[in-house]
Order: C-alpha cells, then structure tokens, then sequence
C-alpha cells in the first residue's frame, strides 16, 4: 500500500529517470567503442572514391546525422521526464515550508497592526459595527467551530438556516447567544430574506443611549465546507441522497440569483469559499457524490470570480487539505475496518458480490489520503487565512490553500497521466 502518494510518485519518476539514464550512457559507448559508425558509413551511397578527405568528410557528417536522429526522441523524453520531477519535488517542497505562510505574510505587511492581533477593529466608543455572513449548516462542526472563532475576534456573525433540520438543531443545541441567524428556511423567499438583511445594513445603529449612530458594514460572506458525504458504488446510492445534493448545489444558485451579489458589490464585501479539495481533485472512486459535489463549486466560483473582477470584487476558494480536527487517527487501521464494514452490511447481496473486495481495497488507499483526523495542519491556520482575506486590500487571490496535501494532490492530479493515478489509487 501507497499510503503518500506524493512520495511514489517522487520514487516512480526517480525510477524511470535513472532507466533512462542509465540506458542512453550505455548506447552511447557501444556506439563510440564498438565498429557500429564504421559500418553505418560504409553504406553511405556517395562513399565510392578512395579519396581519405572525402571519407573522413562523409563519415563525420553520416556520424552526425545518425547520432541526432537516434537522441533526438530519446533527449526530449527525458528532457520532459526532469521537468516533471523536478516540479513536483519543487511543488511539493515550497508547499511543505512555504505555501502555507503566503497568503498570511501578504496580509501582514499589509496591516501589521490588525493581523498582529487579529482582532476586528472597533468603533471609537467600543462598539461593533463589521458583520460577517456564513452560509452553511450549524450541524456541520466545521462551520459552528469557524463561526464561533469569528465572534471570538469581534465580527457581528450571521449564520443560515438552510432546513427544517438545521432550524431544530438550533433550538435543541444553541452555539452562543451572540451569534445571529439568517433563516432561509422560512416561508419567505430568498429575495425577501436578503432584502430584510440588506435593510439591517442600510439602518443607522446607536449602540447604547448617547452614542452616535452609525452603519453596520457587510465585511464578507463566507460559504463554509461540507465534511460528510455519502460513499460506496455510484449504483449503490439512492435517489433521495443525489437529490439532496442537488438541492444543496441550488442553494447557492437561487442565493446568487436573489440578490445576494448585488448586496456584495454593493457593500464591496470579500467572497470565500471554503472546500475540501483532496477527494474532487483526485477523484477517488466510491466518493462520488463529495467530487460531484465540490467540483461543481470549483466551477461555480471560477465563472464568478471572472465575472465580477471588472467590478473591483474578490472572490477566494480556500481548498482544504487535511486539517487536525481531532486527536482521533481516523486513518488508522480499526476504524477503516469499522467503517468498510459498517458500510458493506448496509448493502444488499449483489452489491457485496460486485464491489465489497474493491470497496475495501480502495477505503484502505483513500483514508490515509483524505483524512481529516489525527495528523493535519491546525485549524488556527485556516481561522487567520480567513481572517486576513476578509481584510486584505485591494483584490485577493483567486485560490488559497489550507491544509496538509491540497495544493500537492491538486498540481499531481493535473501533472500526472491517468494511467498513474490509477496505479497511486489502486
């Protein structure tokens, strides 16, 4: 078992480097120490003089000639064989020490004071006045632990309620009184939802008797992960679960198309997004719906950022890698087993006899890939790139990467022919 792909492939192009190497060293002596020139220019059809010049002449250019032709396929694949090597070692090396810092050192330099701290800055007379928009479910933890984090530094938080079930959780399991809620579930449009939201913006505040008024301020809106997704064969999965997401991909799209844009550029708040990048990247089978899924916000948010750049907007895609979540190891060896066979039992017969073997082998290669447990890059990462994007100036960067193998997956998956990824995830 592979359990880092980015180290075998390191090791197959190594491999196949020092083949080739060690092939053309070994060519080119038989040709120089052996009578193989000799020969080849013996054949040559103008060579019918006995005059020494005109055979040395002929030999030197038939030497030549048949010497580029014999490198020349051999040199380019082994030119384009370096080049790939030497990238991803590069890749995979600035991510390691460096591609982490970058978004953060920009930011600093920036604002030295703010990202010193990376505190929200206040109003002469203490009060709040910037808000930021989460749009997730506060049954996902990630999301109530990045909407909680933003309260913590000073933000006014508004997080959605996207269903019934979200709606109910709420009730049972309140995350703190400070955090305001945007329901979307509600019997109201959408439309009517952000224009009420957009009212909220548009009506002075005064904090406490005797202060001035002032005007909240939409710093921006954040579009927070999904971690759980169904997995298992593409056959195997009901009607009812690509429904849901279908539905969830919709939600941004009826978002978008109700208003919310224009609340952004009127406001000239920052956009991010926030997805897991592993599995789409790689497109590990029996992960369908999660590569559907984030692959289709990829796209999504690509088109956006294009589109609205001329309006002197910034749109992020923050892509996730492994993050520590937990002190849990769910890439150990027990829980991949509970979970292959938690998940097989469910199936029905013929599902077993087709996919359980495959299932299993593929769980194995994948956990250890995509884990978001156990060993991970700090969440307190992720808390100040978001940060230090909300108040970033001028544009931000398009794509940023958080977390242990997003950026390296995501250049191998691109680098890497298909019939090598297939081997890395087999």
């Amino acid at each position: 078992m592979v359990a880092e792909p980015v180290q075998a492939t390191l090791e197959t192009l190594s491999y196949f480097y020092r083949k080739s190497s060690d092939f053309l060293s070994s060519s080119q002596e038989k040709l120089f120490e052996g009578n193989s020139l000799d020969k080849l220019t013996s054949l040559y059809p103008f060579d019918i003089a006995n005059d020494d010049s005109l055979v040395s002449i002929t030999r030197g250019r038939s030497q030549t000639s048949w010497l580029s032709r014999c490198f020349d396929q051999k040199w380019k694949s082994l030119t384009i064989l370096t080049i790939g090597l030497g990238t991803v070692g590069s890749i995979w090396y600035y991510h390691k020490n460096y591609g982490s810092q970058s978004i953060s050192s920009r930011t600093h330099k920036q604002n030295h004071s703010s990202v010193n701290t990376r505190r929200v800055p206040k109003l002469s007379n203490g009060a709040r006045r910037d808000i930021v928009l989460v749009v997730g479910s506060p049954t996902e933890p990630l999301t109530r632990l990045i909407a909680l984090d933003f309260e913590k530094r000073g933000f006014i938080v508004y997080l959605t309620i996207l269903d019934e079930k979200d709606f109910k959780y709420v009730e049972s399991n309140p995350i703190t009184d400070d955090i305001n809620y945007l329901n979307l579930n509600d019997t109201l449009s959408y439309e009517s939802q952000l224009s009420k939201f957009q009212q909220l913006l548009e009506l002075p505040v005064i904090p406490f008797p005797g202060a001035e008024p002032h005007n909240l301020r939409l710093v921006g809106v954040v579009f927070a992960p999904s971690l759980f997704f169904p997995i298992g064969p593409i056959e195997n999965i009901t009607v009812a679960t690509w429904t849901k997401f279908t539905d969830r991909e919709l939600l941004y799209l009826k978002l978008f198309s109700s208003g919310l844009i224009s609340l952004i550029r009127n406001q000239q708040s920052k956009t991010i997004l926030i997805s897991t990048n592993i599995v789409s990247s790689l497109e590990i089978p029996y992960h369908a719906p999660e590569t559907l899924f984030q692959n289709h916000l990829k796209h999504l948010f690509t088109t956006l950022t294009r589109e609205v750049r001329q309006h002197g907007l910034s749109v992020t895609q923050v892509r996730l890698g492994n993050l520590h979540l937990s002190n849990q190891r769910s890439n150990s060896g027990s829980r991949i087993a509970n979970l292959v066979n938690s998940e097989i039992r469910s199936w029905d017969e013929d599902m077993r006899s087709l996919y359980a073997d495959s299932f299993s082998k593929a769980q194995y290669k994948a956990n250890p890939i995509k884990s978001t447990g156990g060993r991970g890059t700090s969440l307190r990462e992720l808390y100040h790139i978001l940060f230090d994007l909300l108040y970033s100036k001028g544009r931000s960067p398009g794509i940023v990467y958080c977390g242990t193998g997003a950026r390296a997956y995501a250049i191998i998956s691109k680098l890497l022919p298909e019939s090598w990824l297939e081997w890395i995830l087999r």
